[in-house]
């Protein structure tokens, strides 16, 4: 294999990075060009994301990447799921870029519940009804603001916008296609029925576009020389395509960021009634495969601490925070983290303290390290919930699990994990979505064999091992 380079585009809903992967002697030499910090902020009275900002970020990243890997092939974009852009005629933005967040949806639900029930959105698309979904996005956009509606000619997902600004091509990526509840189950083709049920413009959309796919040559100038292709525009997709798999064995996963993704790797959707009762989203891979999948509101519950200590001005460094959570005693207790309160943005340290107030523990003196470890014990005893209902749905128990992304650095919470489940927990590669990004890159321009990925991605990712404390 001679010595090629490939340039992930990696955004996630806190930050994003560009990374520079490169094939050598059998392994994936990664380096983290560039990195930089984001969140979404209310402008006009919605929660937005500044794309113009992540756009500069991207472009600078990508610039100083290709100085340093003049000889990079290629460059692909992944994001977090189910956000788009609303677009004009000449594909510019009609309004800033709605962050799922964003109240707007609660505000709809019923009257998009009264359009079509959750049992009908299940059936229809195999996606959990949630009013993060694209489709209801949508729906409240349609309702809330139709002046922008109406100017609207083009809905891109939000990482085929980005896709588009590198190469002037549009497409509506499947693996993110899948998270937006208006593609028909196994997320082949987007679903005319929801549209009409809910109506939003069918013409907003073209045709779902496959993943591992080339899009085009790059635009932007200076960037001429790479090919932008699809190598899983959700950042979960890319994350597992990650993973070392045993094809005889279920791969049972958890992508640990913000949001917790917890799943397995099927060929097939689950859509059984009792998936659906559990609230089982079914989101497409990188290649033809899916992973069905529950999605928990993960460390931005820790996140949102930290940012109201820091601007109470207390410690709110990670390390020092999980410091003090190993020498705290468990509680005894937990909260769901599934619970509403928790996907809100602004005083999660009080929601956190009133969860447990209400089992009896005296929040008031509850410490920082208190609960930080709560909130981390919490997330264990949802994973734990979730990997048995993955196991009832699918007939095959869990011998291990894979926790990739950001919370893999944190041994604490790799630690309760393994306790909680009672399985080895195999816990990175912490870059995981790059890492996935930067393999099927590869794949897709020939420049690496499939039948290889396992031994690459055994020479290259970093893992430790935590085994259950009994």
């Amino acid at each position: 294999m001679n010595h090629v380079t490939a340039l992930a585009v990696d955004l996630g809903s806190s930050s994003g990075r560009i990374v520079a992967g490169t094939l050598i002697d059998g392994r994936i030499d990664e380096v983290e060009v560039r990195r930089f910090p984001h969140q979404a902020r209310f402008v006009d009275g919605y929660l937005t994301w500044d794309l113009d900002f992540i756009w500069s970020e991207v472009v600078a990243g990508l610039r100083e990447a290709f100085s340093r890997f003049p000889h990079a092939v290629s460059v692909s974009v992944d994001t977090w799921g189910v956000d788009s852009v609303c677009l004009d005629d000449d594909f510019k933005p009609v309004v800033p870029g709605r962050a799922y967040r964003d109240e707007r949806t609660i505000r709809t639900h019923t009257a998009f519940r009264s359009r079509l029930s959750d049992e009908a959105a299940w059936a229809a698309t195999g996606i959990a009804p949630a009013t993060i979904n694209t489709a209801n996005q949508l729906f409240a956009y349609l309702h809330e603001e139709p002046g922008a509606a109406a100017d609207t000619a083009h809905v891109l997902l939000l990482p085929d916008y980005f896709t588009y600004l590198l190469s002037g091509q549009v497409g509506w990526s499947r693996s993110h296609a899948s998270s937006s509840g208006l593609c028909a189950p196994g997320a082949n083709e987007f679903n005319d029925e929801v549209f009409e049920a809910l109506g939003i413009p069918r013409d907003w959309f073209g045709d779902v576009s496959p993943e591992h796919s080339v899009v085009g040559p790059c635009t932007v100038e200076g960037l001429e020389h790479l090919t932008v292709v699809r190598a899983g525009a959700h950042d979960t997709a890319c994350a597992v395509h990650a993973l070392q798999r045993d094809v005889t064995q279920e791969s049972y996963f958890l992508s640990c960021g913000s949001w917790s993704v917890l799943g397995v790797l099927r060929d097939e959707p689950l859509l059984s009634r009792a998936a659906y009762e559990l609230g089982l989203t079914n989101e497409a891979r990188g290649d033809s495969g899916l992973r069905p999948l529950f999605n928990i509101t993960g460390l931005w519950i820790l996140q949102e601490c930290q940012r109201q200590w820091r601007e109470a001005g207390q410690s709110h460094d990670i390390v020092e925070l999980i410091r003090m959570a190993e020498a705290a005693p468990s509680l005894g207790v937990t909260f769901n983290p599934d619970e509403p309160q928790f996907a809100l943005p602004e005083g999660m340290v009080d929601r956190v303290r009133d969860a447990v107030a209400a089992e009896g523990v005296d929040a008031a003196a509850l410490s920082q390290g208190d609960i930080v470890r709560l909130v981390l014990e919490s997330l264990a005893a949802r994973y734990k919930r979730g990997i048995e209902d993955l196991t009832a749905l699918t007939g095959a128990p869990a011998t291990q699990l894979n926790l990739m992304g950001g919370g893999s650095r944190n041994a604490l919470l790799c630690q309760l994990t393994a306790d909680a489940l009672g399985i080895p927990v195999i816990a990175g590669p912490n870059e995981a979505s790059a890492l996935g990004s930067v393999l099927a890159q590869l794949e897709i321009t020939g420049h690496l064999d499939p039948a290889e990925r396992n031994d690459v991605i055994g020479a290259t990712a970093h893992t430790v091992e935590y085994r259950p404390a009994s």
